[in-house]
Formats: structure tokens, sequence, C-alpha cells
């Protein structure tokens, strides 16, 4: 049987009367049962957020809730951080426990800086430590939306914004505290704490996956620090008259490029060059086949293709990126939607199922007794084969087209969980063709809604068979399946490979079959999916 915490309650319903009381009652905390502590911490900070207490003390429990609670949402983040959506009814509930943990840290802290402010003995000394919190409370609340791909209210920009603006006038926005769990070296700032919720937001979270966004939140760490929060910007070089990041104090949303002839007391300039200079040198390197880890970056950065995320996030950031074209709604309603390898090359090959190119496939005993009996293998034969794989083309309401990008919304009657990065084939009209593409952006919305933004690729795809040339770098002899788009000289695009993720690396080589076995290698990766890459060969 799980213990539980010892219940101390006052007549205020806290758990604990002070910091030393709060700490004992941590330690008893049933870790064996993490959902069952999140919901005690929770309940528990509740109370104390509702109850009369001391500022000082207050101060020292939020801070030792805070190393407890973010190794508790640590614990639970496999849950929903990466899933595809929709989640379970179970790792929903767990989200949203963990989204209401951080309100009730950044309410907590609120009230301690109310005291601070108060000037009420020793915590006003800590008020630039309970900005710099409350800030950091702002920004994961913000980031744990992205981590499910949701849209979170805007008053969460105004309150950070505000913040920012408070700091900045009593002279708290770069004094240096305490940051054990989210600095580099222990130490940060309002201003940094400000710095990564705004580049973190203006990296578009929307169209990145979870090891992208763990990519990202590791060189923020340390990186943030290159930023300055400018109120007199720097100089614009002769010949550019736009900000790259900019943040307007007075509207709910974040950072966006800015006409220096447009400037306002309430905007804030981020002097990006020093992290565009980081950026660019790392760039270079990697184009020149330098190893990531070799350059400081994260050790996992190999596995995302860390060239094509920081030349991204560069673009992002530091060019200035402009505003996308006006999207319009199409004539047609629906689209038919495949997802995985596999189910789209049965689609596509207009319902044959995929056999190894190179081997005769045993036939089953049922189909031997057809041949034997009417001379050919019986279409309910075939019917009952081909149930067996469960292939299902789904529709999908479309929301609107630009320029080869679409945005469609999930049926309720979906069964297929949608992820960034998947595969996707997409089929305008009954009968029509399938064109490949793959899930670039996705959003849940308030309503519960889930809209997906496909882009897709060009060039009407040919199936194929692959695998990897080197018997090293494949799972046995297998052929797989894949896909061979054309090269499409109009608009100067290459022959290009679908194939599955994994296979496929610069200068490797890989087989293809079409009536016999030829072996290119690898040139480019276009695109590297979660469950494909799309490469040009040699």
């Amino acid at each position: 049987m799980v213990s539980t915490p010892p219940i101390r309650p006052s007549a205020n319903g806290v758990p604990f009367a002070d910091a030393k009381g709060c700490k004992d009652w941590l330690a008893d905390l049933p870790l064996t049962n993490i959902p069952q502590a999140q919901q005690i911490a929770l309940e528990s900070l509740r109370a104390l957020n509702a109850a009369e207490f001391d500022g000082l003390e207050r101060l020292k429990c939020m801070e030792l809730l805070r190393d407890k609670v973010s190794f508790l949402q640590g614990e639970q983040r496999s849950r929903y951080f990466g899933k595809s959506l929709p989640l379970s009814p179970n790792d929903q509930m767990a989200w949203s426990t963990g989204r209401t943990l951080l309100e009730e840290m950044e309410a907590g802290y609120r009230l301690c800086l109310a005291a601070a402010d108060a000037g009420v003995g020793e915590i006003s000394r800590h008020a630039p430590l309970t900005m710099q919190r409350i800030a950091r409370y702002l920004g994961a609340q913000m980031m744990f939306h992205a981590m499910v791909y949701r849209r979170f209210d805007p008053s969460l920009w105004l309150r950070l914004h505000g913040l920012l603006a408070d700091a900045e006038r009593f002279g708290r926005a770069g004094e240096r505290v305490k940051d054990s769990l989210e600095s580099e070296d222990g130490v940060s700032t309002v201003h940094e704490a400000y710095v990564c919720v705004v580049l973190e937001q203006a990296a578009y979270l929307s169209e990145m996956t979870a090891a992208q966004i763990d990519f990202l939140a590791a060189i923020l760490r340390m990186w943030v620090r290159k930023v300055q929060v400018a109120t007199e910007p720097p100089a614009v070089a002769e010949g550019h008259a736009t900000f790259p990041l900019a943040v307007d104090l007075q509207k709910p949303i974040g950072a966006r490029p800015l006409n220096a002839d447009d400037r306002q007391p309430h905007h804030r300039i981020l002097d990006i060059d020093p992290l565009s200079k980081s950026i660019r040198r790392r760039i270079k390197a990697l184009q020149a086949g330098e190893e990531p880890v070799a350059m400081g970056l994260p050790p996992d950065a190999s596995a995302i293709d860390a060239l094509i995320q920081l030349q991204r996030l560069h673009k992002l950031w530091c060019e200035g990126a402009p505003p996308r074209p006006p999207a319009k709604v199409p004539d047609e309603k629906s689209v038919g939607l495949a997802f995985g390898l596999p189910e789209i090359h049965f689609f596509v090959t207009g319902g044959v199922t995929f056999e190894q190119p190179d081997k005769s496939r045993e036939l089953s005993r049922q189909e031997k007794d057809d041949l034997a009996v009417f001379g050919k293998v019986s279409e309910r034969t075939q019917q009952l084969r081909l149930s067996e794989f469960n292939y299902q083309l789904e529709s999908w309401g479309i929301v609107d087209e630009m320029l080869g990008a679409w945005r469609l919304a999930r049926p309720p009657t979906a069964s297929k969980g949608v992820a960034i990065g998947r595969i996707v084939a997409m089929r305008l009209a009954e009968g029509g063709p399938f064109f490949l593409g793959m899930v670039r952006a996705l959003v849940q919305e308030t309503d519960g809604r889930i809209v997906i933004s496909i882009t897709l690729f060009p060039g009407r795809p040919e199936p194929i068979a692959v695998r990897a040339s080197d018997s090293r770098n494949r799972g046995g002899h297998q052929w797989m399946q894949g896909f061979r788009l054309p090269p499409m000289e109009r608009i100067g695009t290459p022959e290009s490979l679908v194939v599955p993720t994994g296979m496929a690396a610069r200068g490797r080589g890989i087989e293809t079959w079409k009536g016999e076995p030829k072996e290119s290698t690898v040139y480019e990766i276009l695109d590297r999916g979660s469950d494909f890459d799309r490469v040009t060969i040699f």
C-alpha cells in the first residue's frame, strides 16, 4: 500500500505551517505514484495560494515546491510530449493536471511579488527573483500548450509584457538571481527569461517535432544571453529598414519583424546580431562536414539534422521572415488522406498488396484451392486477404489552401492519430491521383478540433521497392515500400526518392527495384520526417 504524506492542516487548510514543515511534507510525497503525488501537490498549492501566509515563508515554500513540481512534470512529460493527437483520456488528464500546476505556480509567485512590492520585511529584497520566476512560469505555460500543439490564451502575452514593463520601471529586469533549474550556469534575469519565451514562440512550435523542440530548448540555454532586449534599438544597417524581431508590449502577441520607421516607445527590439553570428558559424561548419558535437551543439543534434534546424531558426529569428501569403478556400470541401508508407503504397498502386519483388510469395491454402477449382484466385479470397491489412482512406475537411500547403480538419470519425513530420498521401477527388506530402504544422483549437497543415511534394509519385544497399544499414535483406518523384524542370526540382526513416544518409547507397535492382547514392536530404525521408540521388 502506498503511503501518503502526513497532512497537518492548519486552520487555513495548508498541510504545513512554514518552510521547514513544507520541506518535511514534500519529502513524504508518494513518488512511487507520480499522478497521485502530482494531484496532492496541486491541492496543497491551491490551499497555500488561498491562505494568509508570511511573505518570506511563502516564497521559501514556493521555491521548495518549484523543485518538486519540476521533477513531477518531468516524470509525466512522456505521457503527452511527442504523442500523436488526439491524446488518450488518461494522457489528456495528466496534461490538464500539469497545466493547472503551472498556473498555480505563477499565482503563488505573484502573491510573493505583491508582498515584496508592499515592502514588508526581508521579502522586499527578493522582488527580482519573484519576477524572474513569474516570467519562467508564463513561458512554461505557453510551452506546455505547444507540447500538445494547443493554442493558449493570448492574455499570457499581456501578462508577460506587463511583467517586463514593471521590471524595467523598477530597475529589476537585469538583476541576476539564482536559477538552478533552467539556466546554464545557475543564474538568470527577468530579461533572459523574457527573451527565452519570445524566441521559443518565434520558432513556430506548431511546426516542430518533440525532438526539434528539445533541440531548441538546449540551444536557448546556451545562447539566450547573446540576445538583448533594447528600449533604444541598435543602429539599422544601411539598406535594411526592418528589425527582424520586435515585441509590442501593448499587444497580446509575440515577436514580429518591425519597420524601423514604425517604432514606438512601447516596442522592444531584440538585438539578435550576436546570436546570428553563432548560428551562421555553425551552419557553415556543418555544411563543411563537421560533427555537431564538435561545435558545442547538443549531443542528440545529429538525430534531427542540426543543419536544417539551424537554417530554419536563423531565418525565423534573424532574417525578418516575411508574412505568409493569404490563404484561399478552394471549391473542394474534403480530401482523402492515407498515412504511412505501407498504407500509401497500397492506395497509390490501386489496392495491390506489397510483396518482395525478387521473390515469389507462397500462396495460401485458400488461394491454391481457388486455382485448382476456378483457375484463378477468386475475388472473395482477394478481399479476405486485403481485409487483413485494415487500410482505410480517411475523409478530412478542407479549411484552406496556400501555395501547395493545405490546412485540413480532422473528422470526428478519424481513427488515425496525427503528428508533425508524418508522411501522407492526399487525393482531391474520387478516382483522382494521389500526391505525397508531409504534416508540416499541427494545431489543436480551443474547441478541441485538430487542424493539420500539409505541404505537398512536386510530382506524381511512382510506387517502388527500396532498401539500403549496405546490408549493415538495413534490417535483413527485405525490400520496403518507397516512391520515386520525377524531376520537375519547370520549377527546378530534381528527381527524388521517398524512403522509410533511418534508411537514408548523405553519401549512403540505396537500392531501388523496377524490374531489376538499381543502386544509387544519397546526395541531399530534402525532408526528414518522423516516418520517412525525401532525398535526392546520383
